[in-house]
């Protein structure tokens, strides 16, 4: 059975933004102050979700030295009832606009995850994504400062008339099957994933495996949108939509932007799935 086209279909539209912003590591009040700018300009135009890169306050800087790395990222790490946090929780209450916020968090037990923040509407923390998946030079356990989290959330949004659900996952995550599967078996319709790496060309992805090139997997094997968020400036930009078939749907360049692009949220119960748990069903 041919998959589905998602182009010029009668559904619900969910107006997301790519807020790409320009970091530079350890600098969490520039940083910050860029953040605020970026969510203003994704307000402005409309926005009814906005999706940080990882780590966006502190840069997603690293130091080789475990010690001094772990010292320094308590500093730079912010509480869930930091000012930092309280602003943007605010920004989000203000334009009634959902966000999507990576952070370094610094736990009451002193334990630093790396967080995507839900922040709703009316500017509630309504879930928290401790990144699962952590990498070597992340894990609190290897050379990194990072304890990983050991779920999966998912969150409510309303697009249209409809409520539909987001979930959320951080960089390397998506490049482990289950993340995505789990998210879909939970109900998710579309997963943000704030990032912080080097980017690949999506359209080069055909001639060699790379990350985007499993995102655009992680899409199509499991039905459902996914939002790559990265930093500019250390990192090279690139964020990126991918659907459900995993056709792209937008790439950004390297520069600092910020890019509301309307998702076709409606078509993956119209058109795909109203079964979590089920596989490639396309028109069932």
């Amino acid at each position: 059975m041919p998959t589905p086209d998602i182009n010029g279909q009668d559904v619900d539209l969910l107006r997301v933004a790519l807020c790409q912003i320009q970091t530079e590591a350890w600098e969490t009040e520039d940083n910050f102050e860029r953040t605020i700018l970026a969510l203003k300009d994704a307000a402005q135009n409309g926005a009814e979700l906005a999706i940080t890169p990882e780590c966006v306050f502190h840069g997603y800087g690293f130091l080789d030295d475990k010690q001094e790395f772990i010292e320094r990222m308590r500093e730079a790490a912010v509480t869930l009832d930091s000012e930092k946090v309280s602003k943007i929780q605010n920004l989000a209450q203000k334009n009634r606009m959902p966000i999507v916020l990576g952070i370094a968090e610094k736990t009451p037990e002193n334990k630093i995850h790396n967080s995507a923040l839900f922040i709703n509407q009316i500017g509630q923390i309504e879930s928290i994504y401790r990144k699962v998946h952590c990498r070597e030079a992340e894990s609190i356990s290897e050379n990194g400062c990072f304890t990983p989290g050991n779920s999966f959330v998912t969150t409510p949004i309303r697009a249209g008339q409809n409520e539909y659900t987001i979930g959320s996952m951080i960089c390397f995550d998506r490049e482990i099957p289950e993340s995505v599967r789990t998210l879909r078996a939970m109900g998710s319709h579309l997963v943000a994933c704030p990032l912080a790496t080097m980017t690949t060309r999506l359209e080069n992805c055909p001639i060699k495996v790379e990350n985007e090139f499993l995102t655009r997997a992680r899409a199509a094997e499991n039905e459902i949108f996914i939002v790559v968020v990265n930093h500019s400036g250390r990192y090279n930009g690139g964020s990126f939509v991918v659907g459900p078939t995993g056709e792209i749907i937008i790439q950004l360049g390297e520069e600092p932007i910020v890019e509301v692009v309307d998702i076709p949220i409606g078509v993956i119960p119209k058109l795909f799935h109203n079964n979590p748990l089920g596989w490639a069903g396309w028109g069932y």
